[in-house]
């Protein structure tokens, strides 16, 4: 009989983590350019509504850095 090995159960769980955290950037991707396309049609200057998309998606990225960060850490 063989044992059930947990650390193919752990690859699993972070595959999934990184998948999640993919969704996470695209969530933030897509609410940047919204957001950019409210601010240029509201009057806001140009500079501030292109500005708008890196500084947003680049916080999402951090959040799913972070998210992954947290998932990988080894707790034994």
């Amino acid at each position: 009989m063989k044992k059930f090995n947990f650390k193919n159960l752990r690859d699993v769980v972070l595959v999934g983590k990184i998948l999640s955290a993919g969704l996470v950037v695209a969530g933030y991707a897509f609410l940047s350019v919204w957001c950019s396309s409210w601010l240029s049609e509201n009057g806001f200057n140009i500079f501030i509504s292109l500005l708008a998309v890196p500084l947003i998606t680049g916080f999402g990225m951090w959040q799913a850095w972070s998210f992954i960060k947290l998932g990988m850490r080894n707790k034994e």
